[in-house]
């Protein structure tokens, strides 16, 4: 059957999209600080579909489309976890205990707009 240009139906064999949702008590200019100095925004890591920042009453919400749960856990182990630590250490951030946890659910039927 075809199916339009970027439509993914991953429950049907085809490469599943994860959705990862995190909630991290910092500021919006933090979260920001955070991504360029990982140089997120002009060289985006390997398997990112999409990232989005919201702000939230208690600082801000990540929301984030990878191609696969491999990829977010090389990207977190190798840039993100090491850049967090650098970055909240220069700008005095200091989280209690270890950064909260993020959620993952599977995707179907990805869609991509042009």
């Amino acid at each position: 059957m075809n199916q339009p240009r970027g439509w993914d139906r991953s429950h049907e064999g085809v490469k599943m999209a994860v959705l990862m949702t995190a909630d991290l008590p910092i500021s919006l200019d933090d979260a920001t600080a955070l991504s360029t100095a990982m140089d997120a925004f002009d060289n985006p890591p390997t398997g990112l579909i999409v990232h989005l920042t919201t702000k939230t009453p208690d600082g801000v919400r990540i929301v984030d489309i990878w191609e696969s749960q491999e990829d977010i856990q090389k990207f977190s182990d190798e840039v993100l976890l090491p850049t967090m630590r650098r970055v909240f250490d220069e700008r005095g951030i200091s989280l209690e205990g270890p950064p909260p946890e993020p959620t993952f659910e599977e995707g179907f039927d990805l869609v991509r707009g042009r």
